[in-house]
């Protein structure tokens, strides 16, 4: 056997290269530095934002048998990462196995919070919510606990809860004045002010347009009323009235011919706007204020409200005919 052995050496080696080709990685991976050292690595380049070289580091602290206490921080830094750089699903398979197999570790308390606001980045409001009030029940001294507060104001405002989620970014501002959230919330706090002036002024028009309607169809109907007085007046006047009379006649109706003209011309800018002005016309809230068509339509109510005014002055003016003539047709009789 030996002699075989010896007869065919480059036969008896090729099995014992091809293991060490394929061992070389593992030779390699047992030369790499320790992990302590791929750990610290890790935490520089994810404080750069190079986040997917931080991962690779973490995963050599995760696979090297001997890491031992740095494998609690790596799962949970590789967690960080991933939500970083918006693998969400990747993060929390991290993160869950995190907390369920390392509770007693040191950073323990932050991988709570991090499952918060993992849960927001994850679109499931609710749910950050009950686990951010979890978090702050059970360490509300925490370092975490402002940006705790901040997570679950942010999903209060990502349901439309704007009052609930103002109550928190007030909170945040008042108790954690040096918080890196303050800046932040002082923002959302302006602009759930401006979304609330626009909701306001939304329901303004609304009322306003609906005033409006039934202020125009009241006059139309005292128009008409009107006319048809005043043509019968006219006629029982006609036949008995003086040179006087019929002066003072020609004289109001001069005058309500011009200010029926006016208000003619005024009930079609008044029709325009009124179509302009419908509830279907108004814009909704703009993230960053009161949105410059919801201006434009809070303008057009206001000269509608002019116009409408300008037409009440003519109606007037028939009324007051109206009651000339009413007065004379008694003198008459």
């Amino acid at each position: 056997m030996r002699n075989a052995v010896m007869a065919h050496p480059r036969k008896a080696l090729a099995p014992v290269l091809i293991v060490l080709l394929c061992l070389s990685p593992l030779l390699l991976f047992a030369q790499s530095p320790s992990a302590s050292s791929d750990l610290k690595d890790g935490i520089d380049q994810f404080k750069i934002g190079q986040y997917d070289k931080a991962i690779l580091l973490f995963h050599n602290v995760i696979l090297d048998p001997s890491a031992g206490a740095q494998k609690p921080a790596a799962y949970l830094l590789i967690a960080k990462s991933y939500m970083a750089i918006g693998k969400l699903d990747d993060a929390e398979h991290n993160l869950e196995f995190y907390l369920a197999n390392y509770s007693g570790a040191q950073d323990y308390e932050e991988a709570l919070y991090q499952k918060g606001r993992l849960l927001f980045l994850q679109d499931d409001f609710e749910s950050a919510i009950q686990a951010l009030q979890s978090f702050l029940k059970a360490y509300p001294e925490s370092a975490f606990a402002s940006s705790a507060w901040f997570w679950a104001g942010e999903s209060l405002y990502g349901l439309g809860r704007l009052d609930d989620a103002l109550i928190i970014y007030q909170k945040i501002v008042a108790d954690y004045p040096t918080s890196a959230k303050v800046e932040a919330s002082q923002y959302k706090l302006s602009l759930i002010q401006l979304r609330k002036k626009e909701v306001e002024l939304s329901k303004l028009l609304k009322w306003s347009h609906e005033d409006l309607l039934k202020s125009v169809e009241e006059y139309q109907n005292r128009e008409r009323v009107y006319e048809q007085a005043i043509e019968a007046y006219q006629k029982r006047l006609s036949a008995s009235a003086t040179d006087e009379d019929r002066k003072a006649i020609a004289d109001l109706q001069q005058e309500l011919a011009q200010k029926t003209e006016e208000a003619n011309q005024l009930s079609a800018q008044l029709a325009k706007l009124n179509a302009a002005a419908a509830p279907g016309g108004i814009s909704a809230a703009a993230p960053g204020g009161i949105s410059a068509a919801a201006q434009a339509q809070a303008d057009q109510i206001a000269r509608l409200q002019r116009l409408l005014a300008a037409k009440q002055a003519a109606l007037d003016l028939k009324e007051k005919y109206l009651a000339w003539l009413e007065a004379n047709e008694g003198a008459g009789k």
